[in-house]
């Protein structure tokens, strides 16, 4: 198989559409000895070199035309020679990609670049016999493969340019007129841009001469084209010309996913990012384009090239609040009416959850086995704009014909959990590669690898979900991968009005989420296609990931928490405009508050709008948001713990995960309802009377569902006093408890919270035990406290009413309150935390903050104290 370039300069009449001097496009003649490989791919090759060929319009313009070095080997020399004259006929240059390198003893590499001693000229005589006027050398990247590549020798810069330099001396013996020229990879990794303009000054060092050009075989992703500015700037600093080689992204199934893959490439560089190199190659090494032929059928090789030279529209956006218009031209700047333009979100930011991933195929021949894994910054991952994250779901493997696996990146130990989130830290310099199962596959089974993903634009990457499949003896026959990327909702597609104009408003969950917007018209028989982006307020490249951040700022003073009537604040965000007078319900509680808490239950029942608006809403005022949870794993099980207090099942706390993260929260504590109480000593019906290892066990299985998917967040126990404290040996048994919950979760446990039942006698005086005791309250808070810290742990204490004599109204409960917390105040003890809130029948508001007998007026009552 001939591989032939096509370089051409568009003709005057296009030139509004393409922008590079120069155009190049892969086109193909028949091979001596046929790949099985490539039986029916491109086979229309043949015709592309008769006088009559569907591609007039691209080839009248061609001016070089490139030869592929190991399709020359395998070619007929009458096939040779006719492709040849034909180049001839069209009055073309001819060019050669080969790789320059020449393997040695101590150098056996069996990568591209590398050939044996005396094979290159051997091609190059063997082009020179078939009547061939070879102008140019287009060397296959051998900075890359001498150099960085593992299967390269790693060989020093100015080492690869000695060697190059021998290389071109020898070319040079049989076409003394050769200009060289270098292909190398381009991709997300910015300090491979230096090193590739260094590699340009040490060929020069070694040659005497600059690189006759420098084409980019791109690693497709948008920090990849981002980098293309800056090396862009360096070729011109340098008087070399500068080549994008423009194809396809990797995991395509289809000419036209090809085809439109490609385009949106060169919309993206040249129109979007405004780089405009002085060579455009369109060139594939994949099955994809099936048809190099006719030019002017959406699908082939030469048909991307067509578009590519048609007249230029014009696409432009604007934002206003969640609207977003555009306008769409023709090259005259009139307007193009009637035409269909597709909008897509993009979630730069990874605010909108995880969207599912999917890889099929075949289970090559040979292989008995299958790993999945995770890798992140390792095995072909490159962490290259700085920290950041990606979230990860439960992992599904199937043939054809038989039930999914299950692969669950977080460790659920119950049959038939549901699969959960895990969130991960992407860090410089930091590799993370589990193999999470090997199971056993079928040789030639249609199978599917699915996942839910989700990933800033800053973890584009730097890691992937991936399988491996292995033969019998364990060895690697093919590996595949799902790369972190951000994901992507379609919008919808609008109609352009008389003046060219359109409008989209955008879905609350998706405007709060701030994406890229990003529209596309797919052009007509006369025009190019065009792409407009709207970069996301996040920023182009996006570094942060919610759940990994950590809204809370350090405080000396003590951590204050409010916990609403959870209905009550999330009416305020239940509009898209709250009003101006609901938010100053709290104004000024809100700056005497460090974090909002919540039930896990109150989060999954919120609606997603109104819930992204109050995510939204606490990290603009620098609040985080707290959980009480239910920590106590119930899953499918007999009577123990059902219907008892802080047991849950798996299920509901995955519901309560991926609410947050669909909407771009994090959590930054996660409060436990009573664990220890009802776990291990509560005796009513259905108790559990657990062991503490046991416990700790069932706690380990909720606890990994939120600390998988919020890192960051802290763990801490709100346990009842004095119901507690009243345990024989209960102190010995709460630092076994404290050991054993680290020890299952592999987190430590951070706080104990105190939940004083105010009504307990042990806590009152008087003949019917219900006048507060400042002196027992003081001493349980005392000896609460001291336990706590000499297991390391910080201290919060629930300021509120209740007990008896029950209140009767907000009033009383209030002045139960301020009872308490005088009591608690002269105790003496620092409380690291300090919580407002209620779950009795008063006080029936939160807020107003100006009303002295609601839970935010409760707030202020302690400041002043």
């Amino acid at each position: 198989m001939i591989f032939l370039a096509a370089v051409f300069t568009p003709p005057a009449v296009r030139s509004q559409g393409a922008t590079a001097s120069q155009i190049w496009i892969t086109v193909t003649a028949a091979p001596a000895r046929p790949n099985p490989r490539w039986q029916g791919i491109r086979t229309d090759q043949l015709d592309q070199w008769k006088a009559n060929a569907p591609w007039q319009t691209v080839a009248a313009h061609t001016r070089v035309a490139k030869l592929i070095a190991g399709n020359v080997e395998n070619s007929k020399d009458a096939d040779l020679r006719a492709a040849i004259d034909d180049v001839k006929r069209r009055h073309m240059e001819l060019a050669l990609e080969i790789g320059p390198l020449v393997r040695s003893a101590d150098c056996q590499s069996k990568t591209e670049s590398y050939g044996n001693p005396g094979e290159t000229e051997a091609i190059l005589r063997k082009i020179r016999a078939a009547g061939g006027d070879l102008r140019y050398i287009a060397m296959d990247e051998p900075f890359y493969y001498g150099h960085r590549d593992a299967g390269g020798c790693h060989s020093s810069t100015a080492e690869i340019a000695k060697q190059v330099a021998a290389s071109v001396t020898s070319m040079r013996r049989i076409f003394p007129q050769l200009q060289v020229g270098d292909i190398e990879v381009s991709g997300a990794d910015r300090d491979w841009i230096a090193e590739l303009a260094q590699w340009a000054d040490a060929y020069r060092a070694a040659t005497g001469e600059p690189l006759a050009f420098l084409h980019m075989d791109v690693n497709w992703s948008e920090l990849a084209m981002r980098n293309l500015a800056p090396l862009a700037s360096e070729c011109k600093q340098r008087r070399i010309p500068f080549g994008i080689i423009y194809n396809s992204d990797g995991e395509v199934e289809s000419d036209l996913e090809w085809t439109g893959s490609a385009i949106r490439h060169f919309l993206e560089i040249e129109s979007v990012l405004n780089i405009h190199p002085d060579a455009a190659i369109f060139q594939t090494w994949t099955k994809y384009p099936t048809h190099v032929l006719p030019e002017n059928q959406r699908g082939t090789l030469t048909n991307v090239a067509l578009q590519y030279l048609e007249a230029a529209s014009s696409l432009r956006l604007a934002r206003s609040g969640a609207d977003i218009s555009g306008v769409l031209t023709r090259p005259g700047g009139e307007p193009l009416a009637n035409a269909s333009v597709t909008l897509t979100a993009v979630d730069v930011g990874a605010r909108l959850g995880p969207s599912p991933r999917r890889l099929a195929g075949t289970v090559p021949a040979g292989a008995t086995a299958a790993v999945i894994g995770i890798r992140v910054g390792t095995e072909g991952a490159f962490i290259c704009a700085g920290a950041t994250g990606a979230i990860i779901g439960g992992i599904h493997y199937q043939e054809q014909g038989k039930p999914a696996l299950d692969i669950s990146p977080v460790s659920v130990p119950i049959q038939g959990s549901p699969p959960s989130l895990r969130t991960l830290a992407i860090t410089p310099g930091q590799t993370f590669a589990p193999n999470l199962k090997q199971l056993p596959v079928t040789a030639g089974a249609a199978y599917a690898l699915t996942a839910p993903i989700a990933a800033t634009a800053a973890a584009e990457n730097a890691g992937y979900v991936t399988i491996v499949f292995l033969d019998a003896s364990g060895q690697g026959v093919l590996r595949r991968a799902l790369w972190f990327s951000p994901s992507k909702q379609p919008l919808g597609t609008v109609q352009t009005d008389a003046q060219g104009a359109f409008r989209l408003a955008l879905p609350e969950t998706v405007a709060l989420a701030q994406p890229e917007i990003r529209a596309e018209y797919a052009g007509s028989a006369e025009l190019r296609p065009a792409l407009a982006v709207l970069p996301s307020a996040l920023g182009p490249v996006n570094a942060s990931l919610p759940a990994l951040e950590r809204i809370l700022p350090p405080k000396s003073s003590p951590l204050t928490m409010l916990g609403p009537h959870e209905k009550e604040l999330s009416a305020i965000f239940a509009s898209a405009t709250p009003s101006e007078s609901s938010e100053h319900q709290w104004e000024q509680v809100s700056r005497q508050i460090q974090m909002v808490r919540f039930s896990a239950g109150a989060i999954t029942t919120m609606p997603d709008a109104a819930l992204a608006r109050l995510v939204r809403d606490l990290s603009a005022r620098h609040i985080g948001l707290g959980l009480e949870i239910l920590a106590t794993n119930w899953f499918h099980e007999p009577p123990c713990g059902q219907g008892i207090e802080g047991y849950i099942d798996p299920g509901s706390a995955n519901a309560a995960v991926a609410k947050l993260l669909k909407t771009g929260g994090t959590v930054d504590l996660l409060a436990m309802d009573e664990p220890f109480w009802f776990g291990h000593f509560y005796s009513g019906k259905n108790a559990c009377r657990s062991s503490i290892p046991d416990l700790a066990s069932r706690v380990a299985v909720i606890i990994k569902i939120y600390t998988a998917a919020f890192p960051k967040a802290i763990v801490g126990d709100t346990e009842p006093f004095p119901a507690v404290s009243n345990q024989p040996n209960w102190q010995a048994e709460y630092a076994s408890w404290v050991k054993a919950f680290h020890s299952a979760t592999g987190t430590p446990l951070s706080f104990l919270h105190l939940d004083f039942n105010w009504g307990d006698p042990h806590l009152n005086v008087g003949p019917a035990r219900t006048t507060r005791d400042p002196a027992a309250i003081a001493n349980l808070a005392k000896q609460a406290a001291a336990v706590a810290r000499d297991n390391g742990l910080l201290v919060g204490m629930i300021m509120n009413g209740g007990g008896a004599p029950v209140a009767r109204s907000d009033a009383d409960w209030i002045q139960q309150a301020h009872v308490h917390i005088r009591a608690l105040q002269a105790s003496g003890v620092h409380f690291d935390h300090l919580l407002f809130e209620t779950w009795d029948t008063f006080p029936a508001h939160t807020l107003p903050e100006t009303d002295p007998n609601t839970v935010s007026g409760l707030v202020e009552f302690y400041k002043r104290q």
